[in-house]
């Protein structure tokens, strides 16, 4: 490349909008270098947090151009702190873990479609304990009617074609919503005993043979802000409800080999109190969380712990995550 300047200019791309300085010196990039380009005004530097300014833009797609790069600028969106955080957990997780056997792909946010329910049609929290309503919804009622096999047992049907799911949603849910969570990392290990299987028609997430771990950055774990956790849990049940009925029947908690397939909700935080104070917070419904949408796990996670955990780069994220990791429910 002509420059140290250009390549560090290409690191604020579509994946990495936002820099701040601890996650520059975790990459082993320049910050002066960083600081240099916004005295040149090709960056911005607010709030803590680098991102690319409006000529800083235009230089990096002219340099993307120059060196053939499929690159996008990145855009740090109306939440430059939300960004910056999810940047900060994709480069954490990817730093603390090599997967050699396999591929880490990281979609940051990620947000999937589903019935628009909330409040009492999501759930009810009650003193003998929360109850999960959505499944009484008139969509998840038609969609357990016309599409009742789930697991391995669903494997006897033809899977559904792309056109035919996007048929059914607009027939039998007048209402979505984009449920967002701001990173998914789907992990792929030992990639290469996949190849041969043909993609689903259906999936449209790629979610077909990798483990999927789901990350949301929550408010502070207090009572006040209950509902708020409880509406994400439903979130993610609606999530795998219409993963395991409609994208991709069969191949939700087995793999094609017919290993078991992990599906993860982490609620993060920035600091490892708030982690910890987010169990605290879920452990009196904790044995309600997954209702009907078992098999999965929810966790909290922090930053701060990731970044801690000792013994270095891990072989895989087996290897760090469930130990830097609280569990708020776990499979057994």
């Amino acid at each position: 490349m002509e420059s140290d300047r250009e390549g560090l200019l290409l690191s604020f791309d579509g994946q990495y909008p936002c820099w701040t300085r601890p996650m520059l010196d975790m990459a082993g990039l320049d910050r002066r270098m960083a600081d240099s380009l916004v005295g040149e005004g090709l960056l911005e530097f607010e709030r803590e947090i680098y991102s690319l300014s409006a000529e800083g833009r235009e230089r990096f797609v002219e340099a993307a151009e120059r060196y053939g790069l499929p690159l996008q600028p990145g855009d740090p969106g109306p939440n430059r702190e939300r960004s910056a955080l999810r940047c900060d957990l994709m480069l954490l997780l990817d730093r603390r873990h090599l997967q050699r056997w396999g591929v880490k792909e990281y979609v940051a946010p990620f947000r999937f479609a589903v019935p628009d329910l909330t409040g009492e049609d999501l759930f009810v929290l009650r003193e003998d304990g929360l109850v999960w309503r959505y499944p009484e919804a008139p969509a998840f009622e038609r969609m357990a009617e016309d599409f009742p096999e789930m697991g391995a047992a669903a494997r006897r049907r033809p899977p559904p074609s792309s056109e035919a799911v996007r048929a059914w949603v607009s027939a039998n849910i007048p209402s979505l919503c984009e449920a967002e969570f701001d990173l998914l990392y789907k992990s792929r290990y030992d990639f290469q005993a996949y190849a041969a299987f043909p993609q689903p028609p259906a999936d449209p997430c790629r979610l077909f043979n990798t483990d999927r771990f789901l990350f949301s950055f929550m408010p502070p774990p207090v009572g006040e802000n209950l509902s708020a956790y409880l509406e994400r849990v439903g979130e993610f049940h609606m999530f795998l409800t219409m993963l395991r009925r409609l994208y991709l029947p069969g191949y939700v908690d087995l793999d094609a080999l017919d290993q078991d397939g992990v599906n993860w909700l982490l609620f993060a935080f920035a600091g490892e109190g708030e982690a910890r104070r987010c169990l605290e917070l879920l452990e009196p419904v904790a044995r309600f969380l997954p209702g009907t949408a078992t098999p999965l796990e929810i966790w909290s996670v922090s930053l701060e712990a990731l970044r801690n955990y000792p013994g270095g780069q891990a072989e895989t994220i087996w290897d760090i995550l469930p130990f830097a990791s609280h569990a708020i429910h776990r499979m057994t």
